[in-house]
């Protein structure tokens, strides 16, 4: 298919590519090939987003970011190079395993949460499709954020009122202000996407499940929907994740956990046992924290 290329086997597809293991000839080193589907090949517009995605990639040097090497055509196929990851995502663990443990998510969040610092705060650049599908481990225990940028796009024609017909993301994990589609979107998008990320991987469990995608936009939308407390399902969780994933889960993004860092500091917390203050102003997030018994004094 491309002449400089070895394909060795497929390790994923989307809606528009297919990325392939393969051996670079001409550099002799193992790649991940990200292979432009032949129907979208002639449409310039799709080559224009295929080859944007990669200039992103190729702009950013972080180590929690799968690094972009070349951008070419061979025998009518556009394709861009990658940096291979010998490990798997956090989607495929997921269909190994009912849920992540406390500690791995923390280390998610910590690495995400860093990646993507560096690329807002260097680069102006928001993600849009932060999901398990797009968080990968390598061997060596590093996490690395895949599709950076505008690679993934989920065009539907909504039903709901007043919404773009075009919403960039994945309805599992949108954000609200995403599907309004009326603001210029920031890192406080991808807060919220890590969020509903950080939930299904802990609980097992989507955000609000076994919905149709109106349904599904609807709820991230609505203050009266709200998903159960993480420690509903497993009540081994500690209140400070919940909390955290309660703050980052806030619907009106004013709300919402404000940066990353702020997010990297809640997540020490977390892990050195500190509970916050319960939130009491700001309107509802998409996860409703239970109550806790108090001990008596």
């Amino acid at each position: 298919m491309v002449p400089s290329l070895k394909l060795i086997e497929k390790v994923g597809e989307g809606g528009m590519a297919c990325v392939w293991k393969a051996w670079d000839i001409e550099n002799q080193r193992l790649v991940a090939a990200k292979i432009l589907k032949s129907e979208f090949s002639s449409n310039g517009a799709d080559v224009r987003a295929f080859r944007e995605e990669e200039l992103i990639m190729e702009e950013i040097h972080h180590p929690n970011i799968i690094q972009a090497y070349d951008f070419d055509n061979g025998n009518g196929s556009w394709y861009f190079l990658m940096e291979f990851v010998d490990g798997y995502s956090f989607a495929d663990l997921l269909r190994r395993k009912q849920h992540v443990c406390e500690s791995d998510c923390l280390l998610i969040c910590e690495s995400v949460a860093s990646a993507l610092d560096y690329a807002w705060n260097d680069h102006g650049i928001v993600h849009c499709d932060i999901k398990p599908e797009n968080i990968m481990i390598n061997t060596e225990g590093v996490i690395k954020l895949a599709d950076l940028g505008i690679s993934h796009r989920f065009e539907y024609k909504s039903e709901v009122e007043d919404e773009p017909d075009k919403i960039t993301g994945t309805p599992a994990y949108i954000s609200p202000e995403q599907i309004y589609g009326d603001v210029e979107l920031d890192c406080r998008t991808d807060i919220y996407s890590l969020g509903a990320t950080l939930y299904h991987l802990s609980t097992g469990r989507l955000l609000f499940p076994h919905m149709g995608v109106d349904d599904s936009l609807r709820a991230h939308c609505d203050e009266n929907m709200q998903a159960p407390d993480p420690r509903h399902y497993h009540p081994e969780l500690s209140e400070g994740f919940a909390q955290l994933l309660e703050a980052m889960l806030v619907k009106n993004r004013d709300y919402r956990v404000q940066s990353w860092k702020d997010v990297f500091a809640m997540c020490k917390d977390v892990e050195a046992g500190i509970a916050f203050k319960p939130r009491t102003t700001g309107g509802a997030s998409s996860i409703k924290l239970q109550q806790q018994t108090q001990e008596p004094g």
